[in-house]
């Protein structure tokens, strides 16, 4: 019988053992990433199907992270053009309610005051995406994004927000997240 470690090893192995990863499990190593470089201050509550993957509380202010990636080199081969995916929901998921009682969510949307997005653009044989050094991180408040918007060109995202390297990415996250609590939105 496979013992857990053996699993484990597996596991990290055969899935996360090569350069280019599958896009399912890059949005895990991207989350992992985030987490390492916000720290403690961030709750990482993404696992499953929860609407957002960090939270923390900031002056009384609830602040929410969807973290989302994109990269220009896929299993199948280059992608031609990168695209941010921001992630708009009609409504919001059923399930939530029941499991979350008592906790605050819109209606519809994309349930976050913060995008992260991670993009590595990198391709051949110098590419890898486990590198945290080749990714970059852009920061943007949900606000930002007019509702409905799902998705972007990566090259019209650059004109609008400027990307970070990930030993950057908690400052901007902090900043990002004082300039929403001092601005609230206005309904």
């Amino acid at each position: 019988m496979a013992s857990r470690s053996e699993i484990l090893r597996l596991l990290t192995q055969e899935v996360y053992g090569s350069p280019i990863l599958n896009n399912a499990h890059r949005g895990d190593v991207v989350e992992m990433m985030v987490a390492h470089a916000l720290g403690p201050s961030w709750r990482f509550c993404g696992l499953g199907w929860h609407p957002w993957d960090f939270e923390s509380s900031i002056d009384g202010s609830r602040i929410r992270i969807q973290v989302k990636q994109s990269a220009r080199e896929q299993l199948w081969g280059v992608s031609k053009r990168v695209t941010l995916q921001f992630g708009w929901k009609e409504k919001a998921p059923s399930y939530f309610s029941q499991n979350n009682p008592g906790v605050p969510i819109e209606d519809k949307g994309r349930f976050c005051e913060i995008l992260i997005i991670g993009v590595h653009e990198e391709t051949g044989v110098g590419a890898d995406q486990l590198d945290s050094q080749q990714w970059r991180f852009f920061v943007i408040p949900e606000r930002e994004i007019a509702p409905k918007i799902k998705s972007m060109a990566l090259h019209v995202a650059r004109k609008r927000w400027t990307p970070v390297a990930l030993s950057e990415l908690a400052h901007q996250t902090e900043k990002t997240a004082s300039l929403i609590i001092a601005e609230p939105v206005k309904n």
